[in-house]
């Protein structure tokens, strides 16, 4: 993990994103004549996403973005990892400049940087939790031995030994979202997101698996993982 600097973990400056084809002049005629989300369509045919947003998160900080249903959480947090384009604006994470990656530079990005849990939980069906959770490192080509047992440490985390050989139809909807969360911090990133991850469990499920979020995430700030 990094040593603490000065330097904002994630930088998002005056970022804008435009859904539709005519999004160019539509994100012009916002800058320049201010017009409103209700004009941008009206005239456009364009759905503003993202308005301007601007924020810097600090290492080691849990930062929560929040609005109403719809009001573009979700579309600004996957500009962090660029699984949506910019229409305008600058995104940097430790110091890199997102938008300027290459493809390359972007898988890389994903697989060893930035780790994402999905509300939808995103698990591969005819793989068992334990190669469910060790995928990323299957994709870094490590040696099964050592994604499996780095895949059992991190299942003993989130409190899911003796499940690894377990197909997600056999879990609950709160334990195939742990096992989502495992998979993220298997890779080790220096940044994970989080997309409502918890929104479609049942409020007592949430209230556990916040709290036990919160407890792992002291864990892993005094005892960080490493993956050479």
């Amino acid at each position: 993990m990094n040593t603490l600097t000065e330097q904002p973990a994630i930088q998002v400056s005056g970022v804008w994103k435009i859904f539709g084809d005519r999004w160019r002049e539509a994100l012009q005629a916002v800058q320049e004549h201010g017009i409103s989300k209700q004009q941008v369509l009206e005239e456009y045919n364009c759905v503003v996403g993202v308005a301007d947003a601007s924020f810097e998160v600090a290492e080691g900080e849990i930062f929560c973005i929040m609005g109403l249903s719809g009001s573009g959480k979700s579309t600004l947090v996957r500009h962090v990892n660029r699984l949506l384009e910019p229409s305008a604006g600058h995104i940097h994470v430790n110091g890199d400049d997102v938008v300027g990656l290459d493809d390359k530079q972007l898988r890389d990005l994903r697989n060893r940087r930035i780790a994402m849990v999905f509300q939808n939980f995103g698990l591969m069906p005819h793989r068992t939790v334990r190669d469910n959770v060790a995928m990323p490192l299957e994709i870094r080509d490590l040696p099964k031995a050592t994604r499996w047992q780095e895949a059992d440490r991190v299942l003993e985390l989130v409190e899911l030994n003796g499940w690894e050989d377990k197909y997600a139809h056999e879990l609950s909807g709160g334990m195939q979202q742990r096992v989502g969360l495992a998979r993220a911090i298997a890779a080790d990133p220096q940044v994970l997101l989080m997309d409502e991850p918890f929104s479609a469990l049942d409020p007592l499920i949430r209230r556990q698996l916040q709290d036990q979020f919160m407890q792992l995430a002291r864990v892993m700030k005094n005892h960080p993982v490493y993956h050479p």
